[in-house]
This record gives structure tokens, C-alpha cells and sequence, in this order.
């Protein structure tokens, strides 16, 4: 059986001819390889002569055919990374319940009385603390206080039993309170600042998260 004989690519000729007088350009190619040559271009021009010799520069170049090295392959440019969300501040809140304190994220617990002094702040954490232990406060929903130290006369007078009974959260504290734009920062984040310098030791049951799940 005989084998298929391989067709020579065909060669291409390209020839630019300007004005009389002026340099033309001859443009040999066969398959991947080609050459390109100029000549002085005159009425009097042989192109028989001028094709001659670039077939013979395009048989020089096939002979030894130029190494062309390959694109580098560009480097794709890394996706930005997105910086980490800062985490949230939290407050401790001091309950009997769990004889320890409960960490509640500090925009539930606001003081809108527009008093931030310690005094105030601690109160304003213990009132959270008794309406956490009477169950009125599930430590999720946003509350605010307007006055911390009357409430929390209010409060001791009562068991935690008459206030789970008798009351609701809303007769001691704003439910979704809504806090001037220049006040939304200031006492809850004092409050989360003061006790984060202080580093409130805490009993190993209150340290205990699997036992006491922290409220957010």
C-alpha cells in the first residue's frame, strides 16, 4: 500500500511596487517561514532576477530556521484579600443566675440619659443583670435605660420571681431604643472599654461556655 505523499505548502509572492524610483519591498512566504526584501524599483527592473534571489534568501532561512521562544505566560495578579471585621465589643453583665457574668454585645444595652459617668455605667449593669435574672431580659433584644439609679431602686425591692410575674421588660427599660447619632457610640462603648481595661476575673462556671452559652 502506498503511502500519501505530502503536499508542499504553496509559495506566496506579495510584491509592493510605488512610484518609479522609490524602494519597493518583496514579500516571499512559504508556510511558517517567509523573507522580505527591498529594491530599487526602475522602469528598467528585472523581476525575474529580483524573484530569483528571494527564493534563494527563503531557502537559506528554511535551512535554518529561526527559534522564536515562546510568550511567557503572565502572571495572574492576586485577588485582593478582605481585611478580617474587627469583632464586636461586647460587655460583661454580673447575674446570680449564673453566678458569673454574661457577655451581651454592648449595642443592646444602651444609656440614654445621656449620663456616662462610672457610677452610672456600673449601674446601668446591674439593672441588666436583674432584669437577666428574672427572665424579663433575654439579653437579645436592644434595651435602653434613661435613668440607671432609679430603676435599680425600683428593682431591689423585688424578688426576681414578682418581677417574671408582675411586670414587663418594657415598665424598666426602652425596647429598640433610638439614640441620638452622637450618643449611639458613647455609653455602651465605655462600657465595654472599662471593662475590658479592668479584666474582671471570672468563676470557672461563668468561663464555662459549653455550660453557659454566651447571649448575643
Amino acid at each position: 500500500m502506498s503511502k500519501k505523499t505530502e503536499t508542499p505548502p504553496p509559495t506566496i509572492i506579495t510584491l509592493t511596487l510605488p512610484e518609479t524610483g522609490s524602494e519597493s519591498t518583496l514579500l516571499i512566504q512559504r508556510g511558517d517561514l517567509a523573507h522580505i526584501s527591498q529594491f530599487a524599483y526602475t522602469t528598467d527592473t528585472d523581476f525575474n532576477a529580483v524573484i530569483q534571489q528571494a527564493m534563494v534568501a527563503l531557502a537559506v532561512v528554511e535551512n535554518d530556521p529561526p527559534v522564536i521562544p515562546d510568550t511567557p505566560q503572565r502572571k495572574a495578579a492576586p485577588s485582593p484579600t478582605a481585611s478580617p471585621e474587627p469583632p464586636e465589643p461586647v460587655i460583661r453583665v454580673p447575674t446570680k443566675s449564673k453566678k458569673g457574668t454574661i457577655a451581651i454585645p454592648a449595642r443592646l444595652l444602651q444609656i440614654t440619659g445621656g449620663e456616662t459617668d462610672e457610677a452610672v455605667q456600673q449601674q446601668a449593669l446591674k439593672v441588666a443583670g436583674r432584669l437577666l435574672d428574672s427572665e424579663l431580659w433575654d439579653g437579645k433584644t436592644p434595651i435602653g435605660i434613661d435613668d440607671a439609679p432609679a430603676v435599680l431602686r425600683r428593682l431591689d425591692g423585688l424578688t426576681d420571681k414578682e418581677l417574671k410575674v408582675l411586670f414587663r421588660l418594657e415598665q424598666f427599660v426602652q425596647l429598640h431604643p433610638v439614640v441620638a447619632a452622637d450618643e449611639m457610640d458613647s455609653p455602651q462603648d465605655d462600657l465595654a472599654e472599662e471593662q475590658a481595661a479592668q479584666d474582671v476575673p471570672e468563676t470557672s462556671e461563668a468561663a464555662d461556655t459549653s455550660e453557659h452559652p454566651v447571649l448575643i
